[in-house]
């Protein structure tokens, strides 16, 4: 059975991007098309090798990069770092799309929109798993070529003597996995009898090889937890204190802090939302109105700092209402001299740890130590340079969502999270 739907996606200078989103039963991961100059999502060829994909069982989002207006323009439509955001884009709304949100992203570029494939894949190596271009322009990567970690493929035409000289001087560039397959007696278009279902194999072939099935490391936040607390065991604590980031790092956070015999607490931090993709972070806030916010939040302020602004006085009274449900009966602990266990049940962009980290370290602990079960490896890098130790279980690439590495991952509501912090505490003082 196979779930089709007209999609529009919102660029973050308001433009509206028409596509078209096709999800077979048991897809096990999405291609994302980019089309090339003169085409469209409606493209003949890539919607048959579109067709040959969700027959094996792989969703596609064909979608229109610019806007009819913007195809006009010969200097947007060879403005390859433009393309690039726009499939960065949709890459992020894709996370905010329930039926397709866990799934593994593979790039699909034609033209010039492989080379926006190639630039988007270079600037987030943690979004994307494998990149397959049809008659490509991979050269007009530029120098992004060396960058580009996901395995890649270039299907040429055997007969496209031009396009083949491009392609083989940007394989050498590339320091990936990568293969250029050249299909015997096609041009450009791959219009000749039974050459466009050579690239749908191939395509096909590589994407299952690059994209393995999906397995969960984790079945619940529980059983992540007991396995961090067994690192956390093995290492010199001072006074150790758990620190858990509402919500769900509360029931990750009270299974190490019983394994430890440690107090826990929560540190407020909000997280600053995308204006068009609310599940999207752009930074973080915490209760002292301390913020933080990465180059999506920087663009943004940048673009309409009003937004912003409201943002986080939004965010700031949602602080205030849960500080009110948590103080009356948890009161602060004491960082001062204590080893600080912040703990969060998986971090993506890292906005609200960032944050968190900040308004710690005016408390002068003694030291500061990052406990999660899943982080992207970009991310723990960062991390590291703020915080004394991370522990973290796994660090895969590419990284698409926290929920994806959990069997069961049910949303927290706040009075699970108050019955989860009275009962530890109450536990913890009895003994």
């Amino acid at each position: 059975m196979l779930s089709s739907r007209p999609v529009r996606i919102v660029s973050k200078s308001g433009e509206n991007l028409q596509g078209e989103l096709d999800v077979p039963d048991k897809a096990k991961a999405l291609v994302l098309f980019a089309h090339g100059s003169g085409s469209s999502r409606l493209s003949p060829r890539n919607r048959w090798i579109a067709e040959r994909l969700q027959s094996n069982h792989y969703a596609t989002l064909l979608l229109d990069l610019l806007t009819q207006s913007e195809e006009g323009s010969r200097q947007k439509v060879f403005d390859i770092e433009l393309l690039a955001s726009r499939l960065m884009e949709a890459a992020l709304w894709v996370r905010t799309q329930g039926d397709v949100s866990n799934l593994p992203v593979a790039l699909f570029g034609a033209s010039t929109g492989a080379g926006a494939a190639l630039v988007a894949a270079a600037e987030w190596p943690d979004r994307f798993s494998a990149i397959v271009s049809r008659g490509g322009r991979p050269d007009l990567a530029g120098v992004h070529l060396s960058h580009v970690n996901q395995p890649t493929l270039l299907l040429v035409g055997g007969e496209d003597h031009e396009v083949i000289r491009l392609n083989r001087q940007a394989l050498d560039k590339l320091t990936c996995e990568k293969q250029l397959v050249i299909v015997p007696g096609a041009t450009h278009l791959f219009e000749e009898p039974g050459t466009l279902e050579k690239v749908a194999q191939k395509t096909v072939d590589w994407l299952d090889k690059q994209i393995p099935n999906q397995a969960f490391p984790f079945a619940n936040r529980e059983t992540a937890a007991l396995l961090l607390a067994r690192k956390l065991g093995k290492r010199e604590l001072r006074r150790p204190l758990v620190l858990a980031i509402p919500r769900g790092g509360v029931v990750t956070g009270s299974v190490i802090a019983k394994s430890l015999s440690a107090p826990i607490d929560v540190v407020l931090t909000r997280k600053l939302k995308h204006p068009q993709q609310p599940e999207l972070a752009i930074g973080a806030i915490s209760e002292d109105g301390e913020s933080f916010l990465n180059r999506l939040g920087e663009d943004i302020l940048e673009i309409n700092p009003d937004y912003l602004k409201n943002e986080k006085q939004s965010e700031l009274k949602e602080i205030e209402r849960r500080k009110k449900l948590i103080r009356d009966f948890l009161p602060h602990e004491s960082l001062d001299d204590r080893t600080v266990i912040l703990v969060d049940d998986g971090i993506a962009t890292g906005a609200t740890v960032f944050a968190s980290l900040k308004l710690l370290r005016k408390k002068k602990p003694y030291e500061l130590i990052v406990a999660t079960p899943v982080a992207p490896p970009d991310t723990v890098k960062k991390l590291k340079k703020v915080c004394d130790e991370v522990i973290v279980l796994e660090t895969p690439s590419p990284f698409f969502s926290i929920g994806e590495f959990y069997e069961e991952f049910p949303q927290v509501e706040d009075n699970e999270m108050i019955e989860v912090l009275k009962t530890h505490n109450l536990v913890n003082r009895a003994s």
